[in-house]
């Protein structure tokens, strides 16, 4: 080997090492200096909310990224490197400017953190960093790293209200630069939680005593102790936990969750003489005591700072502190309801029980599935499914607490973790004994809490009625009154989209502006493009509803959509849902006649476009408009808190109850056969119900007999269900009359016809449902972009005899009668003459 090629490689080690470890080193990363530099994405509302469907459509994108080559283990742990750096906290006596930040991860959250990293062997050098926006990768760091914010801030008498209280507040990081001396920070941790019980828990004794550092120089400005001289009374009444992500089934501590994956496809047993420096602990204990790296990055790893910082103070060790959010549908801001013994909050709890659960499944299912991906794994887990079974999901962690982590075990980790972490974090000399006697100890109040207080989260048996086994599945088209004010609009529209699956394996959306027709928000499959939507771009839009103008361009798009679903041989496809949302508009009696007109026409021509309205206030100006104002028509008032919020309930239940489409690809929107009818794929999960509608404009004839067939591919058995009234979970009758039939690799054939009817409109609709059996487990789905998840069964639905009628207008008759008919106007004319 030459000399050069030695020294390039030699270099590409080196500078593999420094990645790979960049995040571990007690300086701000430099990947990471964008999310703190930059202003606007230092401010908190102008990035993403913390949405578990935020986090996985971010995994998503990256995953779906042009080129990516990494697989489940090369990208949790790659992420886990690129994004996380806990404990980050700022220096207010330090002013920001070229070569000197005042952030760096000081915080107590960052040395168990290192040790993870170091733990859980890799780098983020392969990271397709342009795969996500700068505002994405900011939002992901911060629902990532650990922190707390603990000092107090100006707007605490508007956003202090505790648990069980929804609320939100804007707040501008630009707003005390003037006055560092107030230390009004707004993102991260300023002072740790540990400095503040040794301070405020000194005895009374040592009250007068002389402080020993009074007597040495004052401190640089840029020390990174400078950050730990605070008043103490201007403690934060509500501190801010940074790191969070909101799920239906608690907040959660996203760090966590990643680090317990990555650890289990990165599997190692640390043994400790290898890693304490202390001498005595090396000779004291046995050579061959190991620390499972799953371990230090979940609960050992918390319950050891609970140890060390809590425990020699002599207070009783506490674990568990709750929160809240400013926002049920926007939340960017948890704020914890007290401001003693934060070593372990609730979210951090949570986070590490279910990072722990998972890591103890995700390494079988990996070897398993080899192109298992991340966000599959964050998505089944946080279902109502569970991961791959009802037993591994977020609803069902207290109960699987006792299984994952017996007390013996969970004691013996925290100790060795306890160790390990002991030179960083003890704030005093602490005897190995000791250590773990505070460790037993915080393992003790952890088993005790949560069984005891955390039984307010979404259990199984509420999630199972929460959650019924319906597939939503929906291309959602939004006509908006600009009337709306933002600050109102965002939590409605949030709020919907988070409930109807907004991905690329179910359903879309489209914004429109009510006043001119302008597209605000184009057809799409991910609710990241809804959250970069901001208050900016409203603004500058014109103001109003023009519904006249408004339903003539959706005539338009909906005419455009079926001719491309024809030229696309589409034979199947999502619902087709129109939401109308009026603010303060009133119609006049000549629009009014209008927009009735055109909707009676749409309905003959497009009947598989079903308009609903949400206005605001009365629903009286809007009676008529709908085909139904009972199931139809909807009303909300203004609030973004789970009870103003309520009403939406309704309407995201009549969405869930309109079914896919089956469509005739020969027809378009002029209905002239065109081509053939092709037949397509469809997936069902198990447990899940796939529900379809085929209407009368594809099969009213009575010349021929239509047929649908289904086809399965023999991966598992489906249910096949058929009727001529709607289908949906809740339609018992409908159900229980349904012709069923179970089907594997055969096919189902189904043949449907109007009979005697005369008219389109007395012909009614056939409905199908296709329903998966939870037990029956294949993992053939393969297909990333057809496939949610890895279990889904695959069939195909196919035509014959299909054909192209519209409008109410239209008959069909009988050809006998027809010819009578004929003969007697014959006969009548002939006895004319």
């Amino acid at each position: 080997m030459s000399k050069i090629s030695y020294l390039l490689i030699m270099g590409f080690v080196y500078n593999l090492g420094i990645h790979a470890q960049e995040n571990a080193v007690r300086t701000l990363s430099p990947s990471l200096r964008e999310c703190y530099e930059n202003k606007y994405l230092l401010e908190r509302d102008n990035r993403l909310p913390h949405t578990l469907n935020t986090f996985i459509a971010i995994l998503r994108k990256i995953e779906n990224s042009k080129g990516l080559n990494m697989d489940l283990r090369s990208l949790s742990v790659a992420i886990l490197h690129r994004f996380r750096q806990d404990g980050i906290r700022q220096n207010p006596s330090v002013v920001s400017q070229d070569g000197i930040s005042p952030y760096a991860p000081t915080g107590h959250e960052f040395f168990r953190h290192a040790k993870t990293l170091r733990f859980i062997q890799g780098n983020a050098i392969l990271f397709p960093n342009n795969s996500i926006s700068d505002i994405e990768r900011c939002t992901l760091h911060f629902m990532l790293s650990s922190s707390i914010n603990i000092l107090k801030r100006d707007d605490e008498e508007t956003v202090c209200r505790f648990a069980n209280s929804a609320y939100r507040n804007i707040r501008s990081i630009n707003r005390n630069d003037a006055d560092n001396s107030k230390t009004n920070i707004e993102d991260v941790e300023t002072l740790s939680p540990e400095e503040i019980e040794t301070i405020t828990n000194k005895k009374d004794s040592t009250e007068n005593a002389i402080d020993p550092n009074s007597l040495y120089p004052e401190l640089p400005p840029n020390h990174p102790d400078r950050g730990r001289m605070f008043d103490l009374s201007q403690l934060s009444k509500c501190p801010v936990e940074n790191g969070v992500i909101k799920t239906l089934w608690g907040s959660i501590s996203g760090g966590s969750i990643l680090a317990g994956i990555a650890a289990a496809v990165q599997p190692e047993n640390i043994l400790l003489r290898d890693v304490l420096k202390n001498e005595i602990l090396q000779t004291t204990y046995s050579s061959d005591m190991t620390l499972d790296n799953k371990w230090i990055a979940t609960l050992a790893g918390d319950l050891a700072e609970v140890a060390l910082i809590q425990g020699p103070i002599g207070d009783t060790l506490q674990v568990g502190v709750n929160g809240d959010w400013n926002s049920t549908a926007m939340p960017r801001w948890y704020f914890l309801n007290a401001n003693k013994k934060l070593q372990f909050t609730t979210a951090e709890i949570r986070g590490d029980l279910d990072g722990l659960i998972l890591a103890n499944e995700v390494k079988s299912w990996y070897s398993k599935i080899p192109n298992l991906r991340l966000s599959q794994v964050v998505d089944m887990y946080y279902s109502a499914q569970g991961l791959f079974n009802s037993t591994i999901r977020a609803c069902n962690r207290r109960s699987l607490f006792r299984y994952v982590a017996p007390n013996s075990t969970l004691s013996a980790q925290a100790y060795r973790a306890s160790l390990v972490l002991s030179e960083n974090l003890a704030r005093a000399t602490l005897q190995a004994p000791i250590i773990e006697k505070f460790a037993v100890n915080a393992a003790n109040e952890l088993s005790t809490y949560i069984p005891s207080s955390m039984n307010q989260d979404l259990s199984c048996q509420e999630t199972d009625r929460l959650f019924d086994q319906t597939t939503v599945s929906v291309d959602l088209t939004i006509i908006l009154d600009t009337n709306w004010p933002f600050a109102s609009l965002q939590p409605i529209l949030a709020y919907i989209l988070e409930h109807i699956d907004i991905n690329e394996f179910n359903s879309n959306f489209t914004i429109i502006n009510g006043y001119d027709g302008n597209i605000m928000i184009n057809n799409t499959n991910t609710i990241l493009n809804f959250y970069s939507f901001n208050s900016s771009h409203y603004n500058n839009i014109t103001r109003g509803l023009n519904l006249s103008k408004s339903i003539k361009i959706l005539k338009t798009l909906e005419y455009n959509k079926l001719n491309r679903e024809r030229s696309e041989v589409i034979g199947g496809k999502a619902s087709n849902v129109v939401l109308i949302m009026p603010y303060n508009a009133q119609l006049l009696q000549s629009d009014k006649e209008y927009c009735l007109e055109q909707l009676k026409y749409m309905r003959q021509e497009m009947p598989d476009t079903i308009v609903l309205i949400l206005t605001y206030g009365s629903k009286d100006t809007w009676v008529n408009i709908v085909e139904n104002s009972t199931s139809d028509l909807f009303a909300i008032g203004l609030g973004d808190n789970r009870d103003a919020l309520a009403p939406l309930d309704k309407l995201i239940s009549r969405i869930k109850q309109i079914p896919k489409r089956l469509i005739n690809t020969q027809c378009g929107a002029n209905y002239v056969p065109l081509g053939s009818s092709n037949s397509f794929v469809d997936y069902v999960q198990p447990n899940k119900i796939n529900f379809y509608r085929l209407h009368p404009n594809y099969f009213f004839s009575h010349e021929t007999i239509a047929r649908v067939k289904i086809l399965g591919s023999g991966w598992a058995p489906i249910r096949v269900c058929t009727s001529r009234n709607l289908l949906h979970v809740n339609a018992t009758e409908a159900n229980l009359a349904a012709s069923c039939m179970l089907i594997n690799s055969n096919e189902h054939s189904v043949s449907v016809s109007c009979g005697d009817a005369t008219f389109i409109h007395e012909c009614q609709s056939l409905y199908l449902s296709v329903t998966a059996n939870s037990s029956d487990t294949s993992y053939q789905c393969t297909d990333q972009s057809k496939c949610r998840y890895p279990h889904m069964i695959k069939y195909t639905i196919s035509y014959e005899n299909l054909v192209c009628t519209s409008s109410v207008n239209n008959i069909a008759i009988n050809p006998i009668i027809l010819m009578i008919v004929v003969i007697y106007c014959l006969l009548s004319n002939n006895r004319s003459y």
